[in-house]
């Protein structure tokens, strides 16, 4: 009985196990998301020196030190792979986001401060290092466009909010939360265009100028300090 009822739990626990792109099951869940990461971070190098178009597999594959078919055990395309190192870069934000929001209610120019350090933090990270240097290519499919640019109105949305409770709090000047966020978040992505990594400008460094800079371009002159 003991024997019959382990077998049956085991059977249970693989079946609870979720299953890869190829329809097996995934043995080991923590290892496996480690190599799904290792390959969207070697994928993400691979596009930033060659750009998407010119991108292929074997490119890839060889930018991750892995066979080209152990990839496929985790992705199925090309493209599958770079829509997921923007979906997974948006949602690590709004992930960060959530934890800020809060903080406008009180004092939204912390709360700004807050959310574009992190904008600009992101590009010094492996993750996200690589991420920015690439645009969307227009070549993805309708619906891996509609998931991205989901995804980044939602963020937009959120830092826009902490923008307009500023205004209302007459802390930031009057204005469209909608383009002074656009205008804050471009500059903040942009840096990852000029960062030379060894320069004499270091990362944190950079991060707290960047912010400072964009923080008072929006402040309204003479606001009091909310406490």
């Amino acid at each position: 009985m003991a024997s019959d009822k382990s077998k049956i739990d085991r059977a249970a626990a693989a079946k609870a196990r979720p299953l890869g792109v190829r329809g097996y099951r995934v043995r080991d869940v923590a290892r496996a998301a480690e190599r799904r990461r290792e390959i969207l971070l070697g994928a993400a190098r691979a596009f930033a020196y060659g750009g998407y178009d010119a991108t292929n597999m074997d490119q890839i594959a060889h930018e991750c030190g892995l066979a080209k078919g152990h990839i496929y055990h985790y992705f199925r395309s090309k493209e599958e792979i770079f829509t997921e190192i923007r979906i997974e870069l948006v949602k690590r934000l709004i992930e960060r986001m959530a934890a800020i929001a809060p903080l406008a209610a009180k004092d939204p120019e912390l709360a700004l401060r807050k959310a574009t350090a992190v904008a600009i933090a992101r590009i010094f990270e492996d993750e996200g290092r690589y991420e920015r240097a690439v645009p969307d290519p227009v070549s993805l499919s309708p619906e891996n466009q509609k998931r991205i640019r989901t995804l980044g109105r939602r963020y937009e949305q959120m830092f826009a909010n902490i923008v307009r409770r500023g205004i209302d709090q007459g802390v930031f000047v009057a204005g469209n939360p909608k383009l002074m966020t656009f205008v804050i978040l471009r500059a903040a992505f942009t840096v990852a265009n000029w960062y030379r990594e060894g320069g004499k400008w270091k990362p944190q460094w950079i991060v707290e100028q960047v912010t400072d800079q964009l923080v008072r371009s929006v402040r309204e002159p003479g606001a009091r300090d909310i406490t």
